[in-house]
């Protein structure tokens, strides 16, 4: 008989949180589960853990790949997933003990998403210190009822609600909109909740009961903290969601990129101030160097 839940734990060389990930896993009450262990391609000893815990409790599996990133390996716990629920949860987070009962009340009620609330800590603190922001006041956190439709493609267009570990989502939605967009080594979550809502998936907030929450571990190591590899990832997101036609038609082309009245003016009064002689010396510069 198939699990309810199916948990897909993605890991990279974060073996030093997987223990406390699995154990949340280990002490929920809805027994209803299996686990599956995304080793990718990891350096570290992530594989010897994880052995650990299939010995621990059979509803734990695990899987390993060659390094792909992310999307790749929450993709490959897709295609091995049997339950009828799935939970993407990062190695690095936890789940309090009542975040699977409680999201299970609402498997009958023609819901695709259904998302929990989520805290984050301190990786220095532990988590008895829950904290409302991340880092930088981060606060993505909306609160989504399955009848909220006047605005919500808008909602997802300006920003991504809720952190990739809050919902279970359906297994149907995978069958319909494909899976994870690998391209992405980050924001694949928010490219992924677009296609939901693009494609009118309901979505459905459990509400604040007590131990039903994600907790978002915040430490340095986490790929949030890349800047950089975040903005580049940023120009790729905005390029596949506009090759999307679904994504056009409901938010429209991209603004094409024109200067503004003043930076032309500007430009054409600098023309008029430069004598001709360095226009032309400039234009024979440009044309050796390309």
């Amino acid at each position: 008989m198939n699990p309810k839940i199916s948990i897909i734990v993605p890991c990279y060389n974060q073996a030093h949180f997987l223990d406390e990930c699995l154990q949340s896993v280990l002490e929920q009450t809805f027994q209803d589960w299996e686990c599956i262990i995304v080793n990718d391609g990891s350096p570290d000893n992530t594989e010897n853990i994880a052995k650990k815990w299939l010995e621990t409790d059979s509803r734990f599996h695990y899987l390993y790949k060659d390094n792909g990133g992310l999307s790749s390996a929450r993709n490959a716990g897709i295609k091995t997933a049997n339950g009828e629920w799935l939970l993407f949860l990062d190695c690095d987070d936890i789940i309090e003990n009542k975040k699977l009962e409680a999201h299970s009340r609402f498997f009958n009620q023609n819901i695709d998403i259904i998302i929990s609330g989520y805290r984050y800590f301190e990786s220095s603190e532990g988590v008895n210190y829950k904290r409302i922001f991340g880092r930088n006041n981060f606060l993505p956190e909306v609160y989504l009822n399955f009848d909220d439709t006047t605005d919500i493609k808008q909602l997802f267009k300006i920003k991504n609600p809720f952190v990739i570990s809050a919902p279970l989502y359906h297994k149907d939605i995978f069958k319909t909109i494909g899976f994870f967009d690998e391209r992405l080594k980050s924001l694949e979550d928010w490219e992924f909740n677009l296609r939901c809502v693009l494609n009118d998936f309901k979505f459905q907030h459990i509400g604040y009961e007590g131990n039903t929450k994600t907790l978002i571990r915040l430490h340095d190591s986490s790929m949030m903290r890349d800047t950089a590899k975040m903005n580049q990832n940023y120009e790729l997101f905005l390029s596949i969601c506009y090759s999307s036609p679904k994504y056009v038609e409901t938010y429209g082309k991209p603004a094409p990129k024109t200067e503004k009245p003043q930076e032309k003016k500007g430009r054409k009064l600098l023309k008029l101030l430069i004598p001709p002689i360095f226009i032309v010396l400039k234009n024979k510069i440009l044309y050796r160097t390309k």
